[in-house]
C-alpha cells in the first residue's frame, strides 16, 4: 500500500514471495522522482530509504540471482550495493552531490538463523541478544568537503544520535524543550581521525529489561543469553567484558575491574532517573 498526508491509502500490488524479489527495485524510482522534484523545486529534503534485504527470506532480484556464484544472500548483498549506487548516481545527475549528506547504516547484527547470519568481524552472536555482534552494525557517513573520506573509526555513535546530528546539521538546532536521547555526533563526525565521539555508552533493553550497558570498550551484562533462546537469567554477578581484547566475551573480568561499577551505574542510574523526570507520552492506541 502506499499513501500521501491527508489521503487514503491505496493497494499498489499483492506482497508475496514472487513480488519480494522485485521489493527493493520499486522503491528506487520513487525516490528518484521526490529527490528530482525537491531540488528542481530549492527546497531542501530529507530522505528516508530503507532497504527489505539483507532480512531474510533473502530472495534477490532476477538480475541478481546466481550473480555472485555464494548463493541467494550474497546475491542479495550486490542487489543491495547496486540499488544504493543508483541513488547515490542519481544525485550527482541533480548536482546535488557536494550538498547532501549521506548516511548508510543497518538497523542491527546478523540474524540467528544459519542460512541468513552474515558476518561481523570477530564478534560474537547475533540479534535479539545483548552480545556485540547483535551490537555492532555499520555506519557510514558522506559529507563533502565537511567529512574526511576513508577514515574508519571504533567510536561508539548511536542509532538516536543520527536525529541530533541531522538536526545541527540542518541547522535547526536540536530542542532544548523536551528530552532528546541522541547526541550530535557533528563535530567527531568532521574530525575521526583525531575527535571522539559525544557519547561514551548506552544501555541495551529487550522487552522492558535490561540486558546490558555498554561503557567505551566495556560491557556489563546482567542477564547472561550468548545464544538465542540460550537464557540463563539474571545473574546474581554480572558479567564483565573488554570487546576489544575479548571480542567473543568469553572471559569474565568484573574481579579483577570493579571500578566499571561506577561509570556503568552512573549510566544506569541517569536512563532511570529520566524515565521519572521525562515520562514517555501516552499510547496513541489506548482505549480505541
Amino acid at each position: 500500500m502506499k499513501g500521501v498526508a491527508g489521503q487514503g491509502s491505496v493497494t499498489v500490488c499483492v506482497y508475496d514471495l514472487e513480488k519480494r524479489r522485485l521489493i527493493d527495485e520499486m522503491p528506487v524510482d520513487q525516490s528518484k522522482d521526490w529527490l528530482s522534484r525537491q531540488v528542481t523545486a530549492e527546497k531542501p529534503f530529507f530522505l528516508y530509504h530503507p532497504l527489505v534485504h539483507l532480512h531474510f527470506p533473502t530472495l534477490p532480484h532476477s538480475d541478481f540471482e546466481g550473480k555472485t556464484g555464494q548463493g541467494e544472500f550474497a546475491d542479495s548483498m550486490a542487489e543491495m550495493d547496486y540499488r544504493v549506487g543508483q541513488l547515490i548516481d542519481y544525485l550527482d545527475d541533480l548536482g546535488a552531490r557536494d550538498n547532501t549528506v549521506l548516511i548508510f547504516a543497518s538497523d542491527n547484527g546478523p540474524g540467528f538463523r544459519p542460512s541468513y547470519r552474515g558476518t561481523v568481524g570477530p564478534w560474537s552472536g547475533t540479534y535479539h541478544i545483548a552480545m556485540e555482534r547483535s551490537l555492532r552494525v555499520p555506519f557510514i557517513i558522506r559529507w563533502p568537503r565537511k567529512v574526511p573520506a576513508g577514515v574508519t573509526s571504533n567510536e561508539t555513535v548511536h542509532v538516536t544520535d543520527v536525529f541530533a546530528s541531522i538536526l545541527e546539521i540542518s541547522g535547526a538546532g536540536v530542542p532544548s524543550d523536551r528530552p532528546i536521547d541522541g547526541i550530535s555526533q557533528v563535530a567527531f563526525f568532521k574530525d575521526p581521525t583525531d575527535g571522539k565521539s559525544q557519547r561514551e555508552g548506552f544501555l541495551f533493553y529487550i522487552k522492558d529489561e535490561l540486558r546490558a550497558v555498554k561503557w567505551k570498550d566495556w560491557k556489563l551484562h546482567l542477564v547472561w543469553e550468548p545464544k538465542v533462546n540460550q537464557l540463563s537469567g539474571k545473574l546474581e554477578s554480572p558479567y564483565l567484558f573488554n570487546v576489544v581484547r575479548d571480542p567473543k566475551e568469553e572471559t569474565d573480568i568484573l574481579a579483577y575491574n570493579t571500578w566499571i561499577m561506577q561509570p556503568v551505574m552512573k549510566l544506569r542510574a541517569a536512563s532511570g532517573k529520566s524515565l521519572w523526570s521525562d515520562p514517555a507520552p501516552p499510547d496513541p492506541l489506548k482505549g480505541l
